[in-house]
């Protein structure tokens, strides 16, 4: 798996992740920010380093987040696919599964990446400081992937050979019957690891935040990359909340919306009165890349807010929340892509 350079915001859970009691999986899950040290200076060349067992558990949280983001979330995606497609193929004699696969990219040849990612779960779990909370699931989900790798491989075959066409399905029952409770209890750790990375990390982060602020003040781009993305994180978590006790409206979301837009702003105006300002490599700070991304998750913030004032139905809310997320998800990958320098 790629090495583990940036900053980590993770995404809240609540609302966002359900169970999947009907044979789905829930495909809302956010994406995550990795970890590392933050340019802090003006310039975008100084670091800034938290204390020893903060930055020890800053790299003992990287292979995690790097194997949810780039295995278990592709893999959650294939496992709903697949549930769907299943119905369809056990209802419908003759029918053939859509060309689609377990890879977790089309390149991916002997499930390196999740063999990667079992790997990078180890070790983690073996690095210092011991956190049972993390390291328990992250063990299961370690152990359970090794399990899934072989039930997936046969149901790509079995299933890419048309086999179910001359048994009538008879092998592709058993398969089902073995690779569902290895997917139920992947994606339960998986939900597990999410929740505690969630809460280490943003701890850390705001340690970040304020440890940027001690040394170099607010006027920086360090600074301000980092708290227009905790104020996402927060945004996310305020609006799961709010969806979680049923308290959505408009003047609920308007406050969230507010709330990130004042730190978007603040973040904008410092940017545009030093538009010139280089890292040491010669490049743009990162803020300038990253700066559409935040202002497309604020549009969809306005969007949800206007919404809810014409009293939607559960369909449309749903749907707008979706888009919400995949706006969030979308501002953390290319926060994951963009080097720092």
């Amino acid at each position: 798996m790629k090495k583990v350079t940036s900053i980590v915001i993770l995404g809240a859970l609540g609302a966002f992740v359900g169970a999947y009691a009907t044979g789905g999986f829930n495909a809302w899950l956010p994406q995550e920010m990795k970890v590392g040290v933050s340019s802090a200076s003006l310039l975008g060349d100084g670091e800034v380093a938290l204390k020893e067992q903060d930055t020890q558990l800053e790299d003992k949280l990287q292979p995690v987040i790097g194997c949810l983001n780039d295995v278990a979330s592709p893999l959650r995606d294939h496992a709903q696919t697949y549930v769907n497609e299943y119905l369809h193929l056990a209802a419908t004699p003759g029918a053939t599964r859509i060309a689609a696969s377990f890879k977790i990219q089309v390149y991916e040849q002997n499930n390196s990446i999740s063999r990667e990612c079992i790997a990078a779960l180890r070790g983690a779990i073996a690095m210092t400081p011991a956190d049972a909370g993390l390291d328990d699931p992250g063990k299961i989900f370690a152990d359970t992937l090794e399990q899934l790798i072989p039930v997936m491989n046969e149901v790509d075959l079995y299933y890419s050979r048309k086999d179910n066409i001359d048994d009538h399905m008879k092998k592709g029952g058993a398969l089902n019957e073995q690779i569902m409770p290895l997917f139920t209890m992947l994606f339960d750790a998986e939900d597990k690891l999410r929740e505690i990375v969630s809460e280490r990390n943003h701890t850390l982060r705001e340690k970040r935040l304020v440890a940027i602020e001690q040394a170099f003040g607010t006027e920086n781009f360090g600074w301000h990359t980092l708290n227009v993305s905790l104020s996402a994180r927060r945004a996310i978590d305020g609006i799961s909340n709010l969806a979680a006790t049923g308290q959505l409206d408009t003047q609920s979301i308007e406050k969230v919306e507010q709330a990130y837009q004042a730190a978007l702003d603040k973040a904008d105006a410092f940017a545009k009165a030093h538009p010139d300002t280089r890292t040491k490599l010669g490049n743009t700070p990162k803020w300038f890349a990253l700066s559409s991304d935040f202002n497309t998750f604020l549009v969809g913030l306005k969007d949800f807010r206007r919404l809810l004032a014409g009293n939607p139905d559960q369909q449309a809310i749903e749907a707008q929340l979706s888009k919400l997320q995949g706006d969030y998800n979308s501002m953390i990958r290319s926060y994951n892509m963009i080097p720092d320098v």
